[in-house]
Formats: structure tokens, C-alpha cells, sequence
């Protein structure tokens, strides 16, 4: 069955099923990174005489009944009613829900139904069986809901004899003429849902039922020629231009369905190659076509969305993507909402983090050796130079410390040097005492770990002179970064036990870079 059709089944002929879990949340959403509310409130004070939404259920036991919404990624609650004397749960306001779509959330598994809500009628009554919430479904005052049920139903009757011939197609391997009838078959059930689909968003441009069908339905990709690969190239970048054409990503009804962030995510994730420069440009792209449009409510969603999937990102290398966003839209007032304190944290965790990103040069430092003899991170001379940064009392560090000693000896006379910072710190700059103990637990810990002055630079700054800890952000330890002859940084934040395995891919990488592969 092709794409656009499973994913309107799976999104909601199977609604019966699908459970809203530990995705509710109660009425406000907070932002991961720096812990404060998104939104202070979600605002549902819009224009018009209110909504009115009666529901009788049968077959459900339960006294109450919970309306939520979908927002981006998750899905949230809005209010919760109690059976009333004439048998219905009504959900009443003299304001508007914004346009989008709803759940009602049945108790006690949080099984949901699905409700679609413009932003004009909202007076409507709906009456089901729980056991069969879309054949059963009739809905009075609400044409959008009419035509969306109809459709549904439509992909219930077909999606029996669909699967039938599914099965049928699977068995018949090696037999191509009986193949091709079934796939015909299938064809043509294909065809009929597509038409009814076309038929559905030319005759109710602009409802909520239109909009959602056509979201979920991709672009058909032209015929291209050429080889392989120059075919499969060329789908891929019609594809990326043409991915978002059956939806305004800027329409905040969208937004309030479980159709558009899918779509977004796929394509910053999956549809853009993952580098960061590629991904930065694909956000800007994204970004611009955001704002401004319906008092940039998306824009706004998405750049606080992406501020926040960047700074929790465990990929090597993606915190300029974070770096990126903070610097051209949040410190440049393009983001008005933020609060003065929480704009100075962004900007200056960017501040930290930009000149350490990967392709930079590597600031230099100038620490101390046993001797107190200065050594500089720029004059060492290698292919490559590991920095290291550990710390005595660090029981990662102590875990890290054999698989150091065993990257240093393999790679020692392959052109790698390991310069080796110990993070012991004086606590008082005039306590004489103080110090002579960093310089002998500095020491001691050297030599405890095995990091031979033979095969590590080992050096230390116990004033931080040098100003390493803010330069490289070193707040936890152990850090490791390895830069090439330049000083430029290849890659960062890996543990120990993966150094040598990428120390070998970075090696290969830069020789084949070397030969114009």
C-alpha cells in the first residue's frame, strides 16, 4: 500500500487503539533546556461565540472525560468533564478552542478519539460506541467532522480486502503472473483511495478535513533519467524541494495535529544530509518560512523546538546547530518572547561553546609542567594532538585512565601526542600549602595512572592562567578533543574507550582527504 495512504491509516483509522499515555500533560509545557515555560499559558481566547461539544458514549463506563490537543511533537490536556443528567459529557466556553485537531481521551486506558475543530463552529454533538468509534460515529453540527468520518469509514471497508491481498502478494514469490494480478488489485484499491482523496480536497478547500488529508499525502516524484546513481540523486533533491507542497507549515492548525511535526522532524533529521552546516542551512530555510506568517505561532514553536533539540543532542559535533540558533535568532532579537535573563543564558552558553566547535581552531593555552617550565598547546609538534583534560578525584577520569595509556603507546609513533591537562585547582591564590598540594596531587595522580612522561605531555595550571576551563568549557571531566598539525579541532567530547577507534577513522578520513577522494 503506498506511503500516503498507511500513514492516514496508521494516524487514524487505528485511533481506537492507540493510547495517549505519559504524552498528556496538564495545561503547560516547559522547555528542556533552561527549565522555564514555554508558553505561560496556552491562550484558547479567540474570537466567536464559544464552543459547545456534547458527546454520548456507549459502551464507556467511566464518569468523566478529558479534551486535549495536539501541540508539536506531544499532545496535551484541556479540561475534564463529568457525565451529565442527560447522558452527554458537554464541554462548554464562551470562547474558541484555536483550529486543530482534538482528542477525547477515554478513561481509564487513554484510548483516544480524534475531533476535528475550525476556528469558526464549534457547536457540535457526537455520538459513538467506544468499541467502534469510526463506523459507529455520528456527528450532528459539524460538517468538517462529517466528511472526515466518511472518509475514515471509507478506509475501514477497504483496508480488509487491502490486507488480503497484502498477504496474498507475500505468498506468491517467484510466481510473477499471479503477482502482477494481486499487485493490480492493489492498484486499483490504491487508485480509488487516492481519487476519493482528490474528490475530498477539491470539494471542501480550506476545512480542516482537506488540510489534514492532503498533509498526508507526499508529492508523486516524476520520472527521472539517467544511471542509478544520478536518478537517485536527483529524486532526492525533488523530493527535499518538494516535500512540504501539500502543506502551509505556517498554518497553526497544523501545528495542533499529529500531521505536521512528524513532517518537520523527518525533514531537519532525515531529508537534510547531517552535517551542521547543511542542517543550519535547512533551519534558516525552515525558520523563513515561518516567520511572520499568522502572527508567527510556528516560528516561534520551531525555533524554541530546535534551540532546545540541539542543546540536548548527543551527536558529536551538533552543538553548532544550538551555537547557530542562538547567535542569528535569539541574539539578534528574533526571538521577542524570551525573558531578559533566559536570552543572557542562551547567548552566553553560545558565547562558551562557539570557539571550541569542530572545524575551529583550538584556542591555545599555556600551562606548567612538573618543572613549572611553561609548555604551550600550539608548539606541539604532531600530525595530531589529543587534549586531555582529567581531573584527580574524577571516578570517570580514573575509568578513563587505561584506555589512555593504551591509545598513547599505540598511536605514539604514529604522529599523535597526547597533551594531558590535570584540573587541580588552588583554592586560595596566597595559601602556599594549597598549592603544594595541587602540585603533588597533580603529580601523584600522574604517576598513579601510568601517563609516562614518555608518551603524555603532562602539565597542569593550578591559577588557570591560562583561562582553559572557560576556553574549552570544561565543566565536567574527562574532555577530550583531537585537533590536526593546524590546531584545528577534528572532533571532541568522546570517551576514552572510543579514542582509538576514532582516532583510526579520523587518521583514514584525512589521508583519503589528502588524495582528493
Amino acid at each position: 500500500m503506498p506511503r500516503h495512504w498507511i500513514f492516514v491509516r496508521l494516524k487514524f483509522l487505528m485511533i481506537h487503539s492507540k493510547t495517549v499515555k505519559n504524552t498528556i500533560r496538564m495545561k503547560r509545557l516547559f522547555i528542556l533546556f533552561i527549565s522555564t515555560l514555554l508558553f505561560t499559558t496556552f491562550s484558547f481566547a479567540t474570537d466567536g461565540p464559544g464552543y459547545k461539544i456534547r458527546v454520548k458514549l456507549e459502551n464507556y463506563a467511566a464518569n468523566e472525560l478529558v479534551i486535549g490537543f495536539h501541540y508539536g511533537e506531544k499532545q496535551y490536556v484541556k479540561d475534564t468533564v463529568t457525565l451529565g443528567a442527560d447522558g452527554y459529557f458537554t464541554f462548554e466556553a464562551d470562547t474558541l478552542f484555536p483550529a486543530g485537531v482534538y482528542l477525547l481521551v477515554l478513561k481509564p486506558d487513554n484510548n483516544f478519539i480524534q475531533l476535528l475543530l475550525d476556528d469558526k463552529n464549534q457547536q457540535l454533538t457526537i455520538m459513538t460506541d467506544v468499541k467502534d468509534s469510526v463506523n459507529k460515529m455520528k456527528i450532528k453540527g459539524s460538517a468538517d467532522n462529517e466528511v472526515f468520518y466518511e472518509y475514515l469509514k471509507l478506509l475501514n471497508r477497504q483496508r480488509p480486502e487491502s490486507d488480503s491481498l497484502r498477504a496474498q502478494l507475500a505468498k506468491l514469490k517467484g510466481q510473477p503472473s499471479d503477482s502482477a494480478k494481486v499487485a493490480g488489485k492493489i492498484a486499483d484499491i490504491d487508485k480509488s483511495v487516492k481519487k476519493y482523496q482528490q474528490d475530498l480536497i477539491s470539494k471542501h478547500p480550506g476545512s480542516m478535513a482537506a488540510k489534514i488529508v492532503k498533509a498526508a499525502i507526499d508529492p508523486e516524484v516524476p520520472e527521472f533519467k539517467g544511471d542509478e546513481k544520478e536518478v537517485a540523486k536527483k529524486k532526492f533533491n525533488w523530493i527535499r524541494t518538494h516535500f512540504f507542497d501539500n502543506m502551509d507549515i505556517a498554518d497553526p492548525s497544523l501545528l495542533r495535529s499529529p500531521v505536521l511535526h512528524s513532517k518537520v522532524d523527518y525533514f531537519i533529521t532525515k531529508l537534510t544530509p547531517q552535517h551542521p552546516d547543511s542542517v543550519n542551512l535547512a533551519l534558516d530555510w525552515l525558520f523563513g518560512q515561518l516567520k511572520g506568517k499568522y502572527a508567527g505561532e510556528n516560528y516561534k514553536y520551531y525555533l524554541i523546538h530546535f534551540l532546545n533539540f540541539y542543546a540536548k543532542s548527543n551527536i558529536v559535533g551538533f552543538d553548532a546547530c544550538y551555537v547557530h540558533i542562538a547567535n542569528e535568532y535569539y541574539c539578534k532579537g528574533n526571538a521577542p518572547w524570551t525573558k531578559k535573563e533566559d536570552l543572557e543564558k542562551i547567548c552566553d552558553n553560545a558565547r562558551r561553546l562557539e570557539p571550541v566547535l569542530i572545524g575551529k581552531v583550538a584556542p591555545n593555552i599555556v600551562v606548567a609542567d612538573r618543572n613549572n617550565q611553561p609548555k604551550a598547546l600550539w608548539d606541539v609538534d604532531a600530525d595530531y594532538t589529543v587534549l586531555f583534560f582529567w581531573a584527580t578525584d574524577c571516578g570517570h577520569c580514573k575509568k578513563a585512565a587505561p584506555h589512555m595509556v593504551e591509545f598513547a603507546n599505540k598511536f605514539k609513533d604514529r604522529g599523535v601526542k597526547v597533551f594531558a591537562v590535570c584540573t587541580g585547582v588552588v583554592t586560595a591564590k596566597e595559601d602556599s600549602n594549597t598549592y603544594e598540594k595541587v602540585h603533588d596531587t597533580c603529580w601523584k595522580g600522574v604517576e598513579e595512572k601510568e601517563f609516562n612522561d614518555n608518551v603524555f605531555l603532562n602539565t597542569y595550571d593550578p591559577y588557570i592562567k591560562s583561562r582553559y576551563k572557560m576556553l574549552y568549557d570544561v565543566q565536567t571531566t574527562p574532555q577530550i578533543f583531537i585537533l590536526n598539525r593546524n590546531h584545528e579541532i577534528l572532533m571532541k567530547r568522546i570517551g576514552a574507550e572510543q579514542l582509538g577507534d576514532v582516532m583510526e577513522q579520523v587518521m583514514k578520513f584525512q589521508e583519503e582527504k589528502k588524495k582528493g577522494k
